[in-house]
């Protein structure tokens, strides 16, 4: 055996391990990008949102028009009686966006925000005559939107 072939023999052996450290560092990085989407996506809840029909019952019409949706396409549509609620569950990091109609009332607002509400397991929203209000704990309310006309 020759020198230059025990030379050749070193360099193919570690250039086939670096090959193999390539693969294995391609596949874990793979794989952890699957796990990441796998626990996202898995039917884990993130938060539930709870939308209240807070208008005044006095007034008409009795019921507002809910239109809900996400980036991945889910959509809620339902009608809400006064002091009725709808809610869901939150299972992927992306925003919901709503609209509400009621009479020749119309507003629009974010119902579920990632960089908000990711820290919540319930996000409530009460929809009332002078505008939509927001709150973690379904006590303390804030403002966070109001009504525009059409």
């Amino acid at each position: 055996m020759t020198p230059f072939s025990k030379q050749n023999k070193k360099t193919t052996k570690l250039m086939m391990i670096s090959y193999i450290l390539q693969i294995v560092i391609v596949a874990l990085l793979f794989n952890m990008g699957q796990t990441q989407t796998a626990v996202e996506g898995s039917g884990d809840v993130l938060a539930t949102v709870h939308v209240r029909n807070g208008l005044p019952e006095e007034e008409e019409p009795k019921a507002m028009q809910l239109d809900c949706s996400s980036e991945d396409k889910i959509e809620i549509y339902q009608d809400l009686a006064v002091g009725d609620e709808y809610s869901w569950s939150v299972k992927v990091k992306e925003i919901y966006s709503c609209g509400s109609i009621w009479g020749n009332y119309v507003g629009s607002w974010d119902a579920f925000q990632p960089s908000r509400d990711a820290n919540h397991t319930s996000v409530f929203w009460l929809v009332k005559r002078n505008g939509f209000f927001l709150s973690w704990d379904n006590s303390t309310w804030i403002r966070r939107y109001t009504w525009g006309f059409e």
